[in-house]
């Protein structure tokens, strides 16, 4: 028998590896008289899934019950292996009853996890393993949006199961720095042109005023969609809707008022002519509280289809382009910070226009602000 140590952290530990592949795991310590043992505590077979992780917790045990004079207890025990697809369905049960996007997340695990991870004993999973799979499902075309949810969500599944005491004496090894999360750029490149816009407009002034109202307040205020129509907090079922109100435009001193929400800060808007006939109109056709309504008085949940169909027209193949390239409703709100950008606003005022609540977020529109260095650097020739 060629016992060796374990090394490392796992001081106390022995191993010998089996000629079969099998590992059997020893522990070292002195017993109540102070005489030194050697120790199986288990092994590692085809059916078997110990580690050297439970030699060390059996080895802390053994050692806490001798110095509290307490009887330790020695048993080789077989572990039986658990798969990952037993975490998943603990996990699933969860999800339904605390998770809306459970249905997302099974889809995806039947999908891209279940096939590569579904079988596999939970603690035989390494790090590597998912740096591979990061790779396979990248060489598959998948976008890193859609590597990283999964990433994430075998993570939050590993996460759960240690919490709950599922599998125990194992560390995630989706954890912090372990593995290497795609970087993805969800920032917006695409604006409108004020002609682009005018165009825009005119078709939706035709085929459907609704969109236009809406279109219009988005626009001229770069409010977020939700700051508008209260869709978010509907969709996300808070207890109350916070769609903008009539009490928070103010027609005496040309102004709309956004309140402070956990997306961001409160400000005060001006209204420019184009916006006072769109807000003149929605008043006179109000038939609640609520600046905007469906056709019922009820909150407008996303952009109505006419939106997008006028874009098409105006920007040809629009919906075939890659996303942060693609104008949609939300390019509405990139679309007013740029033209503030490029009539020479700072970064401060457009921060605080967007309601931003950190100045990095308004970084992406510093390249568009006219820039005096280079006309004074010319200057400067003799």
């Amino acid at each position: 028998m060629a016992l060796k140590p374990a090394g490392g952290r796992y001081k106390g530990i022995w191993i010998n590896k089996l000629k079969n592949g099998d590992i059997s795991y020893y522990i070292n310590y002195r017993d109540e008289n102070g005489k030194p043992v050697k120790l199986q505590v288990g092994k590692k077979t085809a059916t078997s899934d110990f580690t050297v992780r439970d030699a060390h917790a059996k080895l802390i045990e053994i050692k806490y019950k001798l110095q509290h004079d307490q009887e330790p207890t020695i048993k080789n025990r077989r572990v039986v292996k658990i798969k990952f697809d037993a975490l998943w369905e603990a996990f699933l049960t969860y999800a339904k009853g605390n998770k809306k996007s459970w249905v997302e997340d099974e889809q995806n695990y039947n999908k891209h996890i279940k096939p590569v991870f579904g079988n596999k004993s939970v603690k035989q999973l390494k790090p590597l393993d998912f740096e591979h799979f990061k790779q396979k499902l990248f060489e598959k075309g998948l976008s890193a949006q859609t590597v990283k949810h999964q990433l994430v969500l075998i993570r939050t599944i590993f996460n759960y199961a240690i919490k709950h005491e599922l599998v125990k004496n194992f560390i995630n090894p989706l954890g912090e720095g372990k593995v290497k999360m795609p970087e993805i750029d969800n920032n917006r490149q695409a604006y409108l042109t004020k002609k682009q816009a005018r165009k825009i407009l005119k078709i939706l002034k035709k085929t459907h005023q609704l969109t236009y109202h809406l279109t219009v307040l988005l626009l001229f205020t770069g409010a977020r969609f939700s700051e508008i129509t209260g869709a978010a907090a509907q969709k996300n079922k808070q207890k109350a809707a916070n769609p903008l109100k009539w009490s928070d435009v103010n027609f005496d001193d040309s102004t709309i008022f956004f309140k402070k929400n956990k997306n961001g800060n409160e400000r005060h808007i001006a209204i420019n002519k184009t916006l006072l006939r769109t807000l003149n109109q929605l008043y006179e056709n109000r038939v609640n509280d609520n600046v905007i309504t469906n056709s019922t008085g009820g909150i407008i949940l996303r952009m109505p289809k006419y939106f997008m169909e006028a874009v098409e027209i105006v920007i040809p193949g629009n919906k075939e382009r890659e996303t942060r390239h693609k104008i949609t409703a939300h390019s509405l709100r990139h679309t007013h910070a740029s033209w503030l950008a490029k009539k020479g606003l700072d970064l401060f005022q457009i921060k605080d226009q967007l309601g931003h609540r950190r100045i990095e977020m308004t970084m992406r529109y510093a390249h568009l602000i006219p820039n005096k260095r280079h006309k004074v650097t010319k200057s400067l020739s003799l």
